[in-house]
């Protein structure tokens, strides 16, 4: 059976009988990415390294150790989107039926099958576990989607408090710092001259109110800073290699006092970036001073950059920054932008910088994502289109892709029944 493989998804065929193994190899290896198997332990084996390439499996119910509908209940724990489909004898009519109703089978055959028949069935399964793994996928982008719409918004809200924030309380701030630091003084002076009996507190808590007064002018400022943009211009001409290089060199103290270990890896053909080079110049170090902060002595840090090809017709500069700090559990990866979340290890340490970097990277067209490493670390991953005047791919794109899916997706019953 010649002809074009429709997906890139594959059919694994597991029974027992060679022949029979042999005879589906030849009747669709021309149409179909095809694995076979002769026992179901080694029909699972090829399930787990293949993963979610293979799309269809097909099995013989009666075969030595492990029998068809025990290797499907496990293929379904190992992918739930996984067709399975169940050959059987006639004597064996009553199992298959059951196979079907409870879940475990998505069609079942009788021995011989037909190939013409086997043939439909698999085009149709194939095409049943494409839309549901787009599907998944589909609602995986929404769950982004509307995670980047609520950043947005906060960031826009953020925006707005800070302004009113820095107006309203800069004011009243200067007026209690200059009280703080007059305080002593004054007190000298009342005193004609002798010093107070507990000049520690004086001293000690006069430099402690200092220090949190200096820290919520900061926060203001950051948060102003943060937000205050809504639109940036896409005019200047850099080279990332040279701005990674001074940044890395300005921290270059604070990285060795900390023990932190640097490398990078970059594409010697990246092109030059057509950036606004103020705030892209911002980003790295805001960048590097979140890293200091988060990273524990002995931490690794790795920077790479690349030119993406996940779409040929949009070109993106990929930068992925990833440590090997313990983050703990709830340090989840969405409160890292958040400017009030106090993390556990850290509780001085807001996510003011971090929001700034999502709002510098959303200004020029492109996001910033972090997730967890398997073992430990996190990885950011960010994405910028080369073409100053693209953007992100418009929530519309999305939408459309969404409602073709539905429209497919009403109609999958028609994939089941052939």
């Amino acid at each position: 059976m010649n002809g074009t493989r429709a997906k890139p998804y594959a059919v694994l065929y597991v029974d027992d009988e060679l022949n029979a193994l042999k005879y589906f190899k030849q009747c669709f290896e021309d149409e179909y990415v095809i694995h076979t198997a002769a026992n179901a332990w080694d029909g699972y084996q090829l399930l787990q390294q293949y993963g979610d390439e293979i799309g269809v499996l097909i099995t013989d119910q009666r075969m030595p150790g492990e029998n068809g509908v025990e290797l499907m209940e496990k293929a379904r724990k190992l992918n739930p989107n996984l067709v399975r489909i169940l050959v059987t004898a006639y004597a064996e009519y009553q199992t298959a039926v059951d196979a079907v109703n409870e879940g475990r089978a998505f069609r079942y055959l009788h021995k011989p099958w037909d190939p013409e028949e086997l043939s439909a069935i698999i085009r149709h399964g194939l095409q049943y576990y494409t839309a549901l793994t787009e599907r998944e996928q589909l609602l995986s982008e929404k769950a982004d989607a509307i995670r980047h719409m609520i950043m947005a918004d906060k960031v826009a809200g953020l925006g707005i408090l800070a302004e009113g924030l820095n107006h309203h309380l800069r004011n009243a701030l200067t007026v209690i710092r200059a009280f703080i630091d007059l305080s002593p003084l004054k007190l000298v002076e009342e005193l004609q001259g002798a010093q107070p009996k507990d000049t520690s507190f004086w001293k000690d808590w006069q430099g402690q109110a200092v220090e949190q007064m200096e820290r919520i002018q900061s926060l203001l400022e950051h948060l102003s800073t943060a937000t205050h943009a809504t639109s940036v211009m896409r005019g200047d001409t850099v080279d990332l290699v040279d701005i990674l290089a001074e940044t890395i060199n300005t921290f270059s103290d604070a990285l060795i006092d900390k023990g932190i270990n640097v490398g990078a890896e970059i594409d010697p053909n990246l092109p030059k970036l057509i950036v606004n080079e103020d705030r892209f110049r911002q980003l790295w170090r805001l960048l590097f001073t979140q890293s200091i902060t988060d990273l524990e002595r002995g931490n690794d840090l790795m920077i790479s950059a690349s030119i993406s090809d996940e779409d040929p017709k949009r070109q993106q500069l990929l930068v992925t920054w990833q440590d090997n700090a313990n983050w703990p559990n709830h340090d989840r990866p969405a409160n890292l932008f958040d400017p009030f979340f106090v993390r556990s290890r850290k509780p001085d340490d807001f996510g003011v910088n971090m929001m700034a970097c999502y709002v510098i990277v959303h200004l020029h067209g492109g996001t910033i994502e972090a997730q967890p490493l398997a073992n430990r670390g996190m990885l950011l991953t960010i994405r910028i289109p080369l073409d100053p005047s693209q953007t992100t791919p418009a929530s519309q794109d999305f939408f459309q892709r969404l409602m073709d899916h539905e429209a497919k997706w009403q109609h999958r019953d028609e994939l089941v029944a052939v």
